[in-house]
């Protein structure tokens, strides 16, 4: 019974585009392990921990863009894929999560190796199957955007093989059915939007690679300012700095000062992680807000204007109108060279504040390298002062649900062996996934260099709460864990020179020291320069 159910489950997740699987081996699920291990045409990992194999599988299934399973033994073990459920439920990521279980008839028992693990993930899930003998394991309802629950009874595994050896049929993935536009609705909702906001504030934030460069054109025909995240990959692109906002220090006076008062947000991509758009939830009255994303979350309690679908092809489908009149941004717009001057200016005065070596660290990353930005931190860090250069860089990371967890697994995933990989990470998002690197070993051609900001704590509450219980402050450091896995360590107080180059082995663990002195050195007199000057800051 064990082979048939096996193979019925491995071959409905192949026919909906699984190519990988990442197995937590156990006896519950060797049944899994012995149909896998022989099949060439597939690619397996094997991993001994569960929470950190999910977000390995969430981040192999963006980088793929094909729907990846993670499949565990029974029990707690099947809990610790909730956290990777989450992430990829609110980031429309397809995870197969396949928990194996024991008979039905153990249900409620309380017996060894049994729990009540059906609807396990409850919401995070959007279909939850029950497979057993006589239940089929049927995918059809399943739409892609977001995790599958397929939990699969299994007898007692034997201590003889299981399996008669036969081949799993591998059959190409139906294909996608194509985006249904509905080009008069677009218009409407484009339309009504920036005639209401003829003071727009465009935000972009994490964008699919084939939606850029639709996105780019869209941005200078419309010629609204517009602040680029990090993670949309424009940030540095050349065609748009001309438009785009880097001071988003009270953004909305700083607006208004500069004689553009915003009237409205236009959100292209995912939920930004900047501060701007949590501000936006207490502007209900004030502020439209219209979104267009590749998912249905809108991001605020009080908005659900989403243009849903592939945003390449809704903003292809849009005209603009010819007598579109937007207000003129250029006062603000021209305040923002002098802003990228001051902080240039305090890059210089405290070299070693966490800001700065952020600075200096981004001119030594590859060009055309994939850089995973690794939590909040280094995030609102990389977009205040990495450098400008457009150097083909491709910026990913998580979207922010699940703060520290999973971080360094999610970007092993996503690294490709056709560029070189760089993660940023803080210390304590470095610390809470230390099992990550097990699955170094299995990474065939992958070369990855991964960047700890260890500031002794989680200082980004620093400035926000009076009391250093909120810091989990230490005094730990991170030569011995390279070690430990095999890596190459260094650790740097300044960064190295910016034509330096990692050498030695495949993977590379870097320790960037900041001096928290120098950094709240350089966040007060930051403060105080913007406070000396009128938000809008002097032209000469």
């Amino acid at each position: 019974m064990n082979e048939d159910v096996t193979y019925q489950v491995l071959k409905t997740a192949i026919d909906a585009g699984a190519r990988e699987f990442v197995i937590c081996a156990g006896s519950r699920n060797s049944s899994f392990v012995e149909a896998l291990r022989v099949e060439e045409r597939l690619t397996t990992y094997y991993w001994p921990e569960e929470r950190s194999a999910a977000f390995f599988a969430l981040g192999r299934s963006r980088l793929t863009h094909q729907p990846v399973a993670v499949i565990t033994t029974s029990g707690t073990a099947s809990g610790e894929l909730l956290p990777a459920a989450m992430e990829a439920h609110y980031s429309g990521v397809p995870l197969i999560l396949i928990t194996t279980d024991r008979p039905r008839r153990f249900r409620g028992s309380g017996a060894p190796q049994s729990a009540e693990q059906v609807g396990l993930f409850g919401h995070y899930a959007s279909i939850a199957l029950d497979v057993a003998e006589d239940t089929p394991c049927d995918f059809s309802k399943w739409n892609h955007r977001g995790p599958i629950h397929v939990n699969v009874c299994l007898e007692e595994p034997q201590n003889q093989p299981q399996f008669s050896g036969r081949s799993l049929a591998i059959t190409p993935p139906e294909a996608k059915p194509p985006f249904n536009h509905d080009r008069k609705h677009i218009e409407e909702v484009l339309n009504r939007f920036l005639t209401h906001a003829n003071y727009p504030l465009i935000i972009v934030s994490a964008l699919p690679s084939s939606a850029r460069e639709t996105v780019v054109n869209f941005l200078l025909k419309l010629g609204a300012p517009v602040f680029l995240e990090g993670i949309s990959g424009l940030r540095e692109d050349s065609r748009l700095q001309h438009l785009r906002i880097i001071n988003t220090e009270k953004i909305l006076e700083s607006a208004k000062e500069n004689e553009y008062p915003i009237n409205g947000i236009l959100r292209i991509g995912g939920i930004p992680t900047n501060r701007i758009w949590r501000d936006l939830e207490y502007q209900k009255n004030h502020i439209k807000v219209c979104s267009i994303s590749q998912l249905a979350f809108s991001g605020l309690s009080w908005n659900r204007n989403v243009l849903v679908g592939p945003i390449n092809e809704i903003l292809s489908h849009y005209e603009m109108p010819q007598n579109l009149s937007l207000a003129s941004a250029s006062k603000w717009l021209q305040s923002q060279p002098i802003f990228c001057q001051l902080l240039q200016e305090l890059f210089k005065e405290e070299p070693a504040s966490e800001p700065a070596l952020m600075h200096a660290l981004s001119k030594i990353v590859p060009n055309s390298a994939h850089l995973y930005l690794g939590n909040s931190l280094p995030i609102r860090e990389w977009d205040l002062a990495a450098d400008n250069r457009d150097r083909g860089l491709t910026i990913t990371a998580s979207r922010g649900l699940n703060g520290i967890d999973g971080q360094l697994s999610t970007f092993l995933g996503l690294c490709t062996a056709n560029k070189p990989n760089w993660a940023i990470l803080g210390d304590l998002t470095a610390l809470y996934d230390m099992a990550g690197y097990w699955i170094i070993p299995q990474l065939n051609q992958i070369k990855a260099t991964i960047i700890v900001v260890n500031n002794g704590g989680g200082q980004l509450f620093s400035k926000m709460y009076p009391y250093k219980e909120m810091l989990n402050l230490h005094n730990l450091h991170f030569q011995s864990l390279a070690s430990m896995w095999g890596l190459q360590y260094q650790q740097w107080e300044s960064i190295p020179d910016e034509n330096g180059e990692m050498s030695g082995q495949k993977f590379h663990l870097a320790e960037v020291i900041p001096d928290n002195t120098a950094t709240k050195r350089f966040w007060e007199k930051f403060s105080k320069r913007l406070q000396q000057q009128p938000l809008a800051l002097q032209i000469e």
